[in-house]
Parts: structure tokens; C-alpha cells; sequence
């Protein structure tokens, strides 16, 4: 069993003193019994020897198989006190009662023995089974410390002890998810720095060298006008990538509640149509929208309207002067869907899969438009609604983005 601990050794020196007290205990039962017993057995003989003193004319035997009477006993009492034979008669001088007692301590040790060691023996058990589901416990909570956070006691069984290690594993549950939880924040704020750093050092560099030039051509008013020109760009560039990876670190922390209303989906659309309205005109490109007026969606009105101008603004980025933007939308008992369809150049088959990634950029691309946080940003407001999106494209062809509002969870 290992080292006993303190509780079992006391529990076991217990049952020990009670077993030696069980034991002197058996010794006085025997001796009363043995006492009891003589004084039958002087009863027996005083009613012998009385009977037949007061019946010399009749059979021997019946002074054994008659029952005696007080008269008898009385009789035979005096008799054989003349004698010296009476209660005062020492058991030591009795072999048949002294043989009684020791017979009747012999059964009574024994089967204090029998009893006792079954205990001892249902004891130890019981202790080394629960010793050895101490001793797993200990060392599942060890490896659990030294930062296994999967490891957990096994607790099927019932019992005081299991429930408490039932216990344990859910604190071991909780905990865990603590640190997941802690770990992924951590996470998180790394990559949102990352993702800061990484986008705003080369408009940063640029800043610094269009200032440099500034301040050494001071005097020529083109050269200053042009590099602020620049300047101003590229801190409109900062602002944009700033502003958008706070809205998607706002979105992913949940910190964002989104206000949700039954709002009409012609007039959200309407009112894309009229931010990009002049954009396409100038490049000399349609944006057109189709679907019932009547239609509504369980939304947050500013967002959903964010969400749907990233990917017209993709669009209208990645198509061709003459192009044209189709923002389809249908209901159905089950959802609500809105389509929107470009004729531009196509995504590549291996972007398919990673245009919702922030800041990718494609190798079969030479775009320069965007900073790749448009489309991730769409799709996070999208499943901020409880809604999918999802992509098809062919190259030269055009590309679909179908954006699908299941009405069972609109709540």
C-alpha cells in the first residue's frame, strides 16, 4: 500500500484497541457463562442427591429423569454442603465448568478472530483500492501542473472520492479554457500588432522620405505641392488600414453588438448604389440591382451596408472599363439570399481559397488596388449576422459572391 497517512493509521489503531477490548470483553462473557453454567450444574446435582434422599424406596435412575421439586433441592443443597460442595465452591476445583469456560473463550476468540480479520481484510482492500485511486489522482493533477491540460482522472466509478474527482476535472475544464481563452487573446493581439506594423511601416518609410524632400526643395512650389500631394495619400492609405483592422479586432473580440432591425434590403442596396454611383460612372462602369421591394432582413443597417460595399467595391476594383455589377436579391421561407456578380477578370482558382485572409495579395495579380481587409471584413459582418458567404469565379469570366441569411437565425 505505500506510506500509510495519518487518517489510516488512526482508523486502523482504532479497530485495533477495539479488537482488544472486543477480546477482554469475549474473556468476562466466558467467564459469566462458566459461571452460569455451575450454577445449573449445582442446581442438577442438589436436586440428584435430594431426590434421593427423599425417595430411598424408588428407582436410582428416577433422581436423574424426574424433575425436582423445591423440597429436593433443599435437601440435596444441605447434603452436600455438608461437604463442602456448594456456590462457594471454587471453579478451579470443577474440571467439567473449568473445561465449560475454556471451551466457551476458545469459540468466542475465534470467532471474534474470524470477524475482526474479515474487517482487516474488507479494510485493506478497501484502502489500497482507494490509495491507489489517490495516488492516479495525484499524479493526473501533477501532469495537469506541469502543463499537460489534457490530462484528467478517471472518475466512471461512483463514490465520495470519484465525485470528488469529478470535481477536479471540472475545475481542470474550466481552467483549461481559461488559458485557451487567455492564449488565443494573446494571439490575437499579436497578430492585430503584426498586422498594424506590418501595413503601416512602408507608408511610414514613405512619409519620412516625402518629408525629407519637402524640407531640402522648400523653395520649389511644385516639387512641395506634388510630395504633399503623396503625402496625403499615403496617410489616407494609414487611416484606412488603421480604421478597418479596428473594426475587425472590435468584431472578433465580440465586442461589437450588433443592432439589429428589420430593415429593407432595396433600400440598403439603394443606398451602395448611391456611394459608388459616381465612381462607376467615371470609370464608365453599370452597378444594377434587381429584386422585390418588399423583402427585409433581420440586420444591423450601417454594417450589413459595409459588408455589401466591400464587395461591390472589389468589384468595381477588378473589372474593366464597360463592365458591369449585377447586386441580386430573393427570399424563401428558409433564407434570405443576395448575389453580386462581376464580369471582371476572375479570380484564380488557388485564391478562391484565401481571398478572406487578411492582407493577401495574389501571385497571378498585378493589382495594386486595396489593402486586403475589405473582403475579410465583409465576411466577419456576415457571420456576425449568423449568415455564410461564399465565392465562384472563373478567370475572363467574372466572379459571384452569394451571401445567404438563414431566417431561423434571425433573432
Amino acid at each position: 500500500m505505500g506510506k500509510l497517512g495519518k487518517e489510516t493509521k488512526n482508523l486502523l489503531l482504532a479497530i485495533t484497541v477495539i479488537c482488544l477490548i472486543s477480546f477482554l470483553l469475549a474473556a468476562g462473557l466466558s467467564f459469566l457463562l462458566a459461571k452460569d453454567f455451575q450454577h445449573e450444574m449445582l442446581l442438577h446435582d442438589y436436586g440428584v442427591s435430594g431426590y434421593q434422599l427423599n425417595h430411598e424406596d424408588k428407582l436410582q435412575i428416577s433422581a436423574f429423569t424426574a424433575h425436582p421439586n423445591e423440597s429436593d433441592i433443599e435437601r440435596g443443597k444441605e447434603a452436600l454442603a455438608s461437604i463442602g460442595y456448594s456456590e462457594a465452591t471454587s471453579m478451579q476445583l470443577l474440571p467439567t465448568v473449568r473445561e465449560y469456560r475454556n471451551q466457551t473463550m476458545l469459540y468466542l476468540f475465534l470467532l471474534l478472530l474470524f470477524l475482526f480479520g474479515m474487517v482487516y481484510l474488507v479494510l485493506l482492500f478497501y484502502l489500497r483500492r482507494q490509495h491507489r485511486a489517490i495516488d492516479d489522482a495525484e499524479s493526473k493533477i501533477r501532469e495537469f501542473l506541469d502543463g499537460n491540460s489534457m490530462s484528467r482522472i478517471e472518475c466512471s466509478q461512483t463514490g465520495d472520492w470519484y465525485s470528488l474527482f469529478h470535481d477536479v476535472n471540472e475545475m481542470a475544464t474550466i481552467l483549461s479554457a481559461h488559458a485557451e481563452s487567455q492564449k488565443q487573446t494573446k494571439e490575437f493581439l499579436q497578430d492585430i500588432i503584426s498586422d498594424v506594423s506590418h501595413q503601416i511601416k512602408t507608408p511610414l518609410s514613405a512619409l519620412k522620405m516625402y518629408h525629407e524632400i519637402i524640407s531640402s526643395h522648400k523653395g520649389e512650389a511644385e516639387t512641395v505641392a506634388n510630395f504633399s500631394e503623396k503625402s496625403q495619400r499615403e496617410i489616407k492609405r494609414m487611416e484606412n488600414v488603421i480604421y478597418t483592422l479596428l473594426k475587425l479586432a472590435r468584431l472578433d473580440a465580440g465586442i461589437i453588438q450588433m443592432e439589429k432591425a428589420e430593415e429593407n434590403v432595396s433600400a440598403l442596396m439603394q443606398d451602395v448604389l448611391e456611394r459608388f454611383e459616381t465612381w462607376a460612372e467615371q470609370d464608365h462602369k453599370e452597378i444594377t440591382l434587381s429584386g422585390k421591394d418588399d423583402i427585409s432582413l433581420n440586420c444591423d443597417a450601417l454594417w450589413m451596408s459595409e459588408a455589401i460595399g466591400n464587395i461591390v467595391k472589389n468589384a468595381l476594383e477588378h473589372t474593366q472599363p464597360g463592365g458591369h455589377i449585377s447586386v441580386q436579391w430573393t427570399q424563401s421561407p428558409l433564407l434570405t439570399q443576395i448575389v453580386i456578380t462581376d464580369d471582371g477578370k476572375g479570380i484564380h482558382q488557388e485564391d478562391l481559397y484565401n481571398i478572406f485572409k487578411r492582407f493577401y495579395r495574389s501571385r497571378f495579380s498585378s493589382d495594386v488596388h486595396g489593402i486586403g481587409l475589405g473582403l475579410p471584413l465583409a465576411k466577419s459582418i456576415v457571420e456576425a449576422h449568423g449568415g455564410t458567404i461564399s465565392v465562384t469565379s472563373t478567370l475572363d469570366v467574372g466572379t459571384t459572391f452569394t451571401l445567404n441569411f438563414f431566417s431561423l437565425t434571425n433573432e
